[in-house]
């Protein structure tokens, strides 16, 4: 039987990851290990520099399941340390889009990207939901759209794998989606958020800051946010862990070797 890890960055309590532990319980042996708190925006951060605590507790479907105090990508460690290797690991599904290069902030894609270092064939799941919402444990969503495209998804790559040169796949699937809504393959965007720091006062007069994002609106065709906010389908993007950029190195020599 494969072996199956589920993570997520929305904590071990999220109705999103008892809803993927459902959708891939019928392919093999799932096991959970995801923090044990809301951990969205962690990036790849680890923690190292105090002990993580772990919880053991129990989802239906899974066969071992615990929430750690840590990160998505400590869970993922973790889990590789308590259990072993996996054919499969699945991250999400996440309450809210996780698009453009800003991946490498989300804890979500970070968990996925964490087990490709290890060279397991990795998946991020995220569901568009309204914003008031993604800091919640998902009362009121309906993950069956979202389960059923992780499921098709995540069946054909235990059966066929990845393709050479994709170590993850990053998948968003729109609001309001059915099981007809199309499924195209897309590049990440550039951006989707434009960052910026706002200045407020607190009752003793003094400055504190929030970072806040300004959002993107227009994408290029062929990304993965046109996809979701544009033509409204399921954006599966495949990613390679190498970020090197496929450059002439001679050009580059010519560029950082001194004039005569």
């Amino acid at each position: 039987m494969p072996r199956i890890l589920v993570t997520n960055d929305d904590g071990v309590y999220s109705r999103g990851i008892r809803a993927a532990v459902e959708a891939l319980s019928g392919f093999g042996d799932v096991y959970v290990v995801a923090p044990l708190f809301q951990r969205s925006a962690s990036g790849r951060a680890m923690t190292l520099h105090r002990p993580i605590r772990a919880r053991r507790l129990s989802i239906p479907g899974a066969k071992a399941v615990y929430g750690i105090d840590g990160t998505p990508t400590d869970s993922v460690i973790f889990a590789i340390a308590r259990f072993g290797g996996f054919e499969l690991a699945v991250s999400g599904i996440n309450l809210g889009e996780n698009l453009s290069t800003e991946i490498t902030v989300s804890g979500t894609a970070s968990a996925a990207i964490e087990a490709a270092t290890h060279g397991i064939p990795s998946m991020a799941v995220s569901l568009e939901v309204d914003w008031k919402r993604t800091l919640g444990d998902g009362e009121g969503v309906d993950f069956s759209v979202s389960a059923y495209f992780l499921r098709r998804i995540a069946g054909a790559v235990l059966a066929k794998g990845l393709p050479e040169g994709v170590d993850m796949l990053n998948v968003n699937i729109p609001s309001g989606a059915t099981k007809e809504t199309p499924l195209t393959i897309t590049r990440l965007a550039r951006k989707r958020y434009s960052p910026t720091v706002e200045e407020r006062i607190d009752p003793k007069g003094n400055p504190y800051y929030w970072i806040v994002g300004r959002l993107v609106k227009n994408f290029e065709p062929g990304t993965d946010a046109y996809a979701l906010k544009v033509e409204r389908k399921v954006s599966v993007t495949p990613v390679n862990i190498d970020m090197t950029a496929r450059v002439d190195f001679e050009l580059l020599w010519d560029l950082l070797t001194p004039s005569p």
